[in-house]
């Protein structure tokens, strides 16, 4: 925009001083009368734009939602308030949104005529491209004069907050986990007299329940020895362990290793989660991180929310986090390790949490399809075996360019 006015700047000086050598040169009045035509009709351009742009008192209320999901399509809304005297006219409203991608993030909306003390309301979408965590904004406002030679700029600084979070797919199908307190996926109760979690009702004593578990009160009324009844709710536990090494972050833009890893522990959380299990995060992204087991839907907020900003800036391997945290990974639990096939012997340095009863499952991406496409087919089997062999793990196996979704139906 800059560059168009600097060329009808220099236009337009060009024919208001050639006007004048003109008629210096030849004396003709008609280059004079051009001359000054010219010079007056921008002077007082120039002179207008100033007291509107002196005298106008503008507000902007930016709304925009504080979370959305990569590539999602969302909405800007913006309030224009015009405080002053004045009428405006010929605005520019420019927006900054960060979330796009580039070459695409300067959005300007044109604003006709806005009367004195009003307001003017206007809308327009934004794409979230990638995830991360945005400040949108600076938002400006530009005042043009009538001949649309000159303008100036308002700023306003103002943002809005914005996390994309990465974008969840869903899971058909996952290795069944077998660690927990009940057999069987997901949560699970039992009716007992008072020994675990909530309050579930009552019912008559019966010989071996515990006298402090008696309800007196109940008791009392009913002229027999009635008993406080609890529920005991049992859940599988699992642990979701990956790092973002930037030495092995293979891959261009959205198909980089670090892409491919945050969005299936993503899905993998919200799957998980729905499930009711309880899940705890496992990572090292530059700096450790240890998310602590937790269920419900604030739990997969915070997760998303700490993968919206994670970046493969970690020299960490998979044995040294393994070796630092493998305490804090519950017994009778199950690990959920996402690596690469050039870490999948580290996995090696699991066996011994088998002793406390830790189910392994490993899901791998193959880097060979991140950086070259042959003997895939090959070496993706030569790990099974390797796996199978060793650890007795059956892996699920991840390949640039195809759609994770797919590789939880075929395994």
């Amino acid at each position: 925009m800059h560059a168009l006015f600097v060329k009808k700047w220099i236009f337009l000086g060009c024919i208001i001083l050639a006007s004048l050598f003109i008629g210096l040169k030849t004396g003709i009045g008609v280059f004079y009368f051009s001359f000054l035509f010219l010079a007056s009709a921008v002077l007082l351009d120039w002179l207008w734009l100033f007291i509107v742009y002196s005298t106008a008192t503008v507000d902007i209320e930016h709304r925009i939602p504080n979370r959305a999901e990569e590539d999602q399509i969302i909405k800007a809304e913006v309030t224009v308030r015009n405080k002053g005297f004045l009428p405006l006219r010929n605005l520019v409203l420019e927006d900054n949104l960060t979330c796009e991608a580039e070459g695409k993030r300067l959005k300007r909306v044109g604003l006709a005529y806005i009367p004195a003390a009003s307001l003017v309301r206007i809308s327009y979408e934004c794409e979230c491209y990638k995830r991360g965590r945005y400040n949108i904004g600076p938002q400006a406002a530009y005042f043009f004069d009538p001949l649309n030679l000159f303008f100036l700029k308002l700023a306003f600084g103002t943002y809005s907050e914005l996390y994309v979070y990465p974008k969840i797919f869903h899971i058909q199908k996952f290795p069944l986990l077998t660690k927990g307190t009940v057999p069987w996926f997901g949560i699970d109760t039992s009716h007992v007299s008072g020994d675990d979690d909530e309050f579930f009702g009552t019912r008559e004593y019966r010989p071996g329940d515990p006298v402090k578990r008696i309800h007196w009160f109940s008791s009392a009324r009913q002229n027999r020895l009635i008993v406080k009844q609890f529920q005991r709710q049992s859940f599988f536990r699992a642990t979701l362990l990956f790092t973002l090494n930037r030495n092995e972050n293979f891959g261009e833009g959205k198909e980089k290793v670090e892409e491919y890893i945050v969005k299936i522990a993503a899905a993998l959380s919200s799957y998980l989660l729905g499930k009711g299990c309880a899940l705890e995060i496992i990572a090292h992204t530059g700096e450790a991180v240890h998310i602590p087991s937790n269920k419900g839907l604030e739990h997969l907020e915070g997760i998303l929310r700490f993968l919206a900003m994670a970046r493969a800036e970690s020299t960490v391997t998979m044995t040294e986090l393994l070796e630092g945290f493998s305490r804090f990974i519950p017994n009778d639990s199950n690990l959920i390790v996402i690596a690469l096939d050039t870490e999948w012997e580290n996995l090696l340095r699991t066996i011994p949490l088998r002793t406390r009863n830790i189910s392994v499952i490993p899901l791998i991406l193959l880097s060979s399809t991140f950086l070259y496409s042959f003997g895939t087919a090959k070496f993706l089997n030569d790990v099974k075996i390797k796996l199978f062999s060793t650890l007795k793990l059956n892996p699920l196996f991840f390949l640039k360019g195809e759609n994770p979704e797919e590789a939880f139906i075929k395994y």
